[in-house]
């Protein structure tokens, strides 16, 4: 793979670009065609927004991706430090420049994923639960964007909290996991200790649980959902028994129910 667009990380940006469909599907159904337009620019502009994250990341990981990580374009020097700066900055104002074109409304929730992009990785990564909140909110806000081209913002709130509390438990499962190896990170394990790490991320998934019947209470998606959810739900009370037999295994199953949760939303929208 040619190095300008490895370091990128493609597969993360092209998630990022079919989700703002998907999310459109969602919140307008069969509509969709009215918004193919603003959606569109709109998926272009979270691919070259994720891209830019992406870089800024193996900027900030660059000394411990020399021994994780030795063949990535900056650990193994095929692209300098200063080009990879300048690349995502292109990046971010190209990301920024196409939301105009959509709204004004729309480039300034560009300019705020920016900065939290940014601050997680120059700051809040290294600070645990800050982390997990700023990663939880980018995830979320997938939903929000996708609201606020459609014009249906109130439809997506609901599900932009169903996405930010389960990530967060995920975030905290893995910061569990990786305990031992964290050692410039103040996680919310190792502040609090393992055992009120689990109580939080439980907490979080339980959350996940109660809400997740709203969608359907509230008519914002159809019976469908309410029957895709109950496997869903299934799956993330798993990830509550896992936290202590294997949280390992655990965080994946709650990937897992992520992924299928996104699905859950997709047929909730037919």
């Amino acid at each position: 793979m040619n190095k300008w667009l490895k370091i990128t990380r493609p597969i993360n940006g092209f998630m990022g670009f079919f989700s703002i469909y998907i999310v459109g599907f969602i919140a307008v159904n069969v509509h969709i065609t009215k918004f193919i337009i603003p959606l569109t620019l709109g998926a272009i502009s979270v691919f070259l927004v994720t891209a830019g994250g992406n870089i800024i990341n193996d900027i900030s990981d660059l000394e411990t991706d020399r021994y994780n990580h030795p063949d990535r374009p900056l650990p193994s020097g095929t692209i300098t430090k200063k080009s990879a700066y300048y690349l995502a900055l292109s990046f971010f104002i190209l990301g920024f420049l196409i939301s105009i074109f959509i709204s004004l409304l729309i480039s300034t929730v560009v300019i705020l994923a920016e900065l939290l992009l940014v601050s997680y990785e120059f700051k809040t990564k290294k600070l645990g639960l800050p982390g997990n909140i700023t990663i939880s909110l980018l995830i979320g806000m997938i939903f929000l964007y996708g609201g606020f081209i459609t014009d249906m913002l109130s439809k997506m709130i609901l599900l932009f909290f169903m996405a930010f509390f389960s990530n967060m438990s995920r975030e905290i499962m893995k910061d569990i996991e990786d305990v031992k190896g964290d050692i410039d990170r103040i996680t919310l394990p190792k502040r609090y200790g393992i055992k009120n790490a689990k109580i939080v991320s439980a907490a979080f998934v339980v959350t996940t649980i109660l809400i997740s019947f709203l969608p359907y209470y509230f008519h914002i998606l159809s019976i469908y959902y309410l029957y895709a959810v109950l496997l869903d739900d299934l799956l993330f009370a798993l990830t509550i028994w896992y936290l202590n037999a294997n949280i390992s295994r655990g965080q994946k199953i709650s990937k897992v129910a992520m992924i299928w949760g996104m699905m859950c939303f997709l047929l909730g929208g037919i």
